[in-house]
């Protein structure tokens, strides 16, 4: 029964921050060239997927009479990872292949406008240093740096899936006292 509701639980969830995570990244790609906007987006995006893994931790936690241990509250919130981090993964490809393939090129042009506004204080070599992450990116669109930057995200937020569940467990003081008649 606990195993079924964890799976379930983490597939509703999973299936929620996904396409909540697709809605904002969209928002961020179209910020793609304001590389500070680019940024602040970026964060306050995993602040809400956060968020919404304590949601479901205490959700899943109330579901289960107000008590729950780490193992079953990590399940529900790995299931969940796995479901939002995969459907992250394949809107990231599909927005950068389909949707708006130019988004590489405005982050770019908004690099080299930073650098251009920063003038003689830039080397050759710190401007070149900055647009290796630009070409890292344009990686992204490979089938096997795909797969790889999903079980990496998968890591992080396996991790900090670990962190909620250590925070939001709560364990029941009458669990493993004897009975009385």
């Amino acid at each position: 029964m606990n195993r079924q509701l964890n799976i379930n639980t983490g597939l509703t969830y999973g299936l929620l921050i996904g396409m909540v995570y697709c809605i904002l990244l969209y928002i961020r790609w179209d910020n793609a060239s304001n590389l500070i906007m680019y940024g602040l987006l970026a964060m306050l995006n995993y602040m809400i997927v956060l968020g919404i893994l304590f949601f479901e931790a205490y959700q899943r936690r109330k579901a289960s009479g107000g008590f729950i241990d780490l193992k079953n509250l990590f399940q529900t919130l790995f299931v969940t990872v796995l479901i939002f981090e995969f459907i992250f993964a394949l809107y990231n490809f599909i927005h950068l292949k389909y949707i708006d393939p130019n988004v590489i090129d405005r982050m770019k042009a908004g690099i080299l406008q930073v650098l251009d506004q920063a003038g003689a204080n830039v080397t050759e070599q710190q401007r070149e240093d900055s647009l290796k992450g630009v070409k890292e990116m344009e990686k992204a669109l490979e089938l096997g740096q795909n797969v790889k930057s999903y079980f990496i995200s998968i890591a992080i937020s396996g991790f900090f899936a670990f962190l909620v569940a250590l925070i939001m467990r709560k364990k029941n003081p009458n669990e493993g006292m004897p009975q009385t008649m």
